[in-house]
C-alpha cells in the first residue's frame, strides 16, 4: 500500500514538473522566435540584433549560475516560483519595447528571471526519479506548441502577452509542488571543484552552442532570404521541436557519452548544411537532422553532468551557464560574421566550431575502447 502510495506521488511529481517545462519552453520561444525581426523592424543592424541576443545571454548565465548554486543549500521550489512569477512579468513587459535601448534591457530582464528557475527545475525532476529524457522532450512540445502559435498568430505583442500567460500558469502549478529531498540531506556546493570535474563535458558543449547561437540569432532573417514567409519559419522551427520531442523520450535508454557525440557529429552536418541551402524548402530536411542533434546532445550532456556528483543544482546551473556563455556571445559572433561576409559565412564558423569541440571527444572515446577508462567529464 505504501509503495503504491509513493509510486502515485512520483508520478504526479513528475506530471507537474513536465507541464511546468511544456508551459516555459513555450513562453520562452513565443517570445523568442520573432525577437530578430522585431529588431530589425525597430531599425537594428545586424550586429545590434547580436548584441540584443547577447544581453539576453548574459543576464541568464550569470542568473542560472548563481541561482543554480543557491538552490542546493536553499531548496529548489523557492527559486522555480520566484522564476516562474518574475518571468511572466518580464515577457509582459516586451510589449512596452517600443526602441531599440528598452528591447535589450527587457530582453536581459526575460534573461535574468528565466535563470532563475532553470536549474532548479531540472534538478528537482532529477531528485524526484523522474525521466529526464522525457522531461525534457515536453520543452521541445512546448516549442512545438510556440511554433504554431507564431506562425498563427503573428503579431509580437499578441506572442508577448501568450507568454506572460503561460509563464503565470506554470507558477501557479508550482504552488501545487514539495520539495523532492529533505533539507538536512543537502550539501554545501563547491562550485569551482563541479567545475573543474565537468570541464570536458561543458567545453565540448560550449564550442557547438557557441556555433549554434551565432546562427540561431540570425536564422530567421536567413530563412527570410532565401524565401520563407513568418509562417514558413514557424514551420520550419516546428519541425524541429517535433523531432525533438520524440527523440528525446527515447535517448535515455543508451549510453549518455555516445549520444554526446552523436549530436555533436550530426550537429556539423546541420550547419554544413544550412551553408549550401539557397531555398527554404531545402531546409527541412536539416530540421529533421537538427532535431536529433539536438535532442542527442542535450540530454546526454545533461546526464552526465547530473551523474557526476551529488551538487546537482551547481552543475546544471553551470550547465545551462555554458549555454548562456553561448548565448551571450554568440549573437555578437553571429551579427558580426553577417555584417561582414553574409549568413553562409556563419553557418561555416558554425561547423567549424562543433568539430574543434568534438575532437576531443573523440579522442577519450577512443582511449577508453582501447582500454583506458578515464571519463569525459574528467577531460581537460
Amino acid at each position: 500500500m505504501i509503495e503504491a502510495k509513493t509510486d502515485a506521488n512520483s508520478c504526479r511529481v513528475e506530471l507537474q514538473a513536465n507541464l511546468i517545462n511544456f508551459l516555459l519552453s513555450s513562453a520562452i520561444m513565443v517570445s523568442l522566435v520573432f525577437i530578430p525581426l522585431l529588431s530589425t523592424d525597430l531599425g537594428a543592424s545586424d550586429l545590434v540584433v547580436g548584441i540584443i541576443g547577447a544581453a539576453y545571454g548574459m543576464a541568464y548565465l550569470f542568473s542560472s549560475l548563481f541561482f543554480g548554486w543557491k538552490s542546493d543549500t536553499l531548496g529548489r521550489l523557492v527559486f522555480i516560483r520566484a522564476g516562474l512569477l518574475t518571468s511572466s512579468l518580464a515577457f509582459l513587459a516586451q510589449t512596452m519595447a517600443f526602441n531599440l535601448v528598452a528591447l535589450t534591457i527587457i530582453r536581459a530582464g526575460v534573461g535574468f528571471t528565466l535563470g532563475i528557475s532553470s536549474a532548479a527545475l531540472i534538478a528537482y525532476i532529477y531528485e524526484s526519479h523522474g525521466n529526464v529524457g522525457k522531461f525534457s522532450s515536453y520543452g521541445s512540445l512546448g516549442w512545438i506548441f510556440s511554433a504554431a502559435a507564431a506562425a498563427i498568430l503573428i503579431k509580437y505583442n499578441t506572442l508577448f502577452t501568450l507568454s506572460a500567460v503561460l509563464s503565470i500558469t506554470a507558477f501557479f502549478i508550482s504552488l501545487t509542488m514539495s520539495e523532492s529531498a529533505a533539507p538536512e540531506k543537502r550539501i554545501t556546493p563547491q562550485l569551482f571543484k563541479v567545475m573543474r570535474r565537468n570541464a570536458g563535458v561543458y567545453l565540448a558543449f560550449f564550442f557547438r552552442h557557441l556555433g549554434a547561437a551565432a546562427t540561431w540569432v540570425i536564422l530567421p532573417l536567413f530563412f527570410t532570404s532565401i524565401g520563407a514567409d513568418k509562417s514558413w519559419i514557424g514551420i520550419l522551427w516546428g519541425i524541429n521541436f517535433v523531432v525533438q520531442f520524440i527523440a528525446m523520450r527515447y535517448v535515455e535508454r543508451f549510453p549518455e557519452k555516445k549520444i554526446f557525440i552523436t549530436g555533436q557529429v550530426l550537429s556539423v552536418i546541420v550547419f554544413l548544411g544550412y551553408s549550401i541551402s539557397n531555398n527554404y524548402l531545402q531546409v527541412v530536411p536539416i530540421q529533421i537532422l537538427l532535431g536529433l542533434s539536438w535532442s542527442f546532445l542535450y540530454v546526454g550532456a545533461l546526464l552526465m553532468v547530473l551523474h557526476s556528483g551529488e551538487e546537482k543544482g551547481t552543475a546544471s546551473g553551470v550547465f545551462f551557464s555554458t549555454i548562456n556563455l553561448c548565448g551571450a556571445v554568440g549573437p555578437f559572433i553571429g551579427g558580426l560574421i553577417t555584417h561582414l561576409w553574409g549568413f553562409h559565412a556563419v553557418m561555416i564558423f558554425a561547423a567549424a566550431v562543433t568539430l574543434i569541440g568534438l575532437l576531443p571527444s573523440f579522442s577519450t572515446e577512443k582511449r577508453e575502447m582501447a582500454g583506458d577508462k578515464m571519463p569525459l567529464s574528467n577531460l581537460k
